[in-house]
Order: structure tokens, then C-alpha cells, then sequence
């Protein structure tokens, strides 16, 4: 059975999958293992890996009086693509991004509430030239039970 945090990433990817623009293959992924091809731009990433969920406990919060936790899971949906207007791109996609998962605050009941934290462009800090990546993190705030974290708690 799968984690409730599985759960979420993949109701989030078949969200971004939706989006006409990043319906092709390869061009949504979770946490990539090689690099995008060019012919794929742009591209979405969705990961957690620069980011720690944290989790409080939660008595009695599952279906026969068992603990739960709260848990914040911070997701970064990472942009990459290439262009002469980076932070014009970039703010393309962002509208693209914000639009489906606001449309989906709860992911069909996943979580309490999906929200949108910060939003990133990132350059090489030494030329100041954009790098064709960016980045919008959202936090998933979900309850789960603590012997069961594929399991909804209330």
C-alpha cells in the first residue's frame, strides 16, 4: 500500500499532467534521475528532496482511537525550460501551475489543504545569468495514522 505522501504526489502529477502543454511523455516527473532532454522543454519536476516534512502527533485521530499525525509536506514544482525572456517564461508557467492546483486545494480529499508557500526564479549568482529554472513550493498539510501512514486520519 502506498504512502498518503505517494498518494499526493501523484494526484499533483496527473494535475500538471493535464495541462495541455505537459501532457507528452516525460514532460511531468517525480524526482528525475537524468536530465531532461532539450526536446522535452519545457518541463516539470515535482519533488520534495530540497525540502523535510515535519509531522506533530495526533491522539485519537484514527478510526479506532489510534494515533495520528499532522504532517506539512512541502513540494517544490520545478520549471525548466529554455528561452531569450526567462522570468517572462517562467511566469508563463507559474500561471499554468497556479491555475490546476488551485483548482484542486484539497487533491479529491488527499489533504486538509494544498497551498502555495513561495515562488523562485533561479540564476547563477556569479554572471547573473538566468539558468531556465524555477520554482513554485506548495505545502500539503495532511493527517495520517501513525501506525499507518497510508492510512487518512480524521
Amino acid at each position: 500500500m502506498a504512502h498518503m505522501r505517494t498518494k499526493i504526489f501523484d494526484a499533483i502529477i496527473a494535475r500538471l499532467a493535464a495541462i495541455p502543454e505537459f501532457s507528452g511523455s516525460g514532460k511531468v516527473k517525480r524526482a528525475r534521475t537524468s536530465a531532461i532532454r532539450e526536446s522535452q522543454l519545457p518541463a516539470l519536476t515535482v519533488t520534495w528532496a530540497e525540502h523535510q516534512e515535519t509531522a506533530d502527533i495526533r491522539p485519537c485521530s484514527g478510526p479506532n482511537g489510534e494515533d495520528g499525525y499532522d504532517r506539512r509536506l512541502p513540494i517544490d514544482v520545478i520549471a525548466h525550460f529554455q528561452t531569450e525572456e526567462p522570468d517572462i517564461e517562467f511566469d508563463r508557467i507559474a500561471v499554468l501551475v497556479e491555475t490546476a492546483l488551485g483548482q484542486a486545494i484539497m487533491l479529491d480529499g488527499l489533504v486538509i489543504e494544498l497551498t502555495l508557500s513561495e515562488s523562485r526564479s533561479f540564476i547563477d549568482r556569479s554572471t547573473g545569468i538566468a539558468l531556465g529554472v524555477g520554482a513554485l513550493t506548495y505545502v500539503a498539510d495532511y493527517k495520517t495514522v501513525a501506525a499507518d501512514p497510508a492510512t487518512a486520519a480524521h
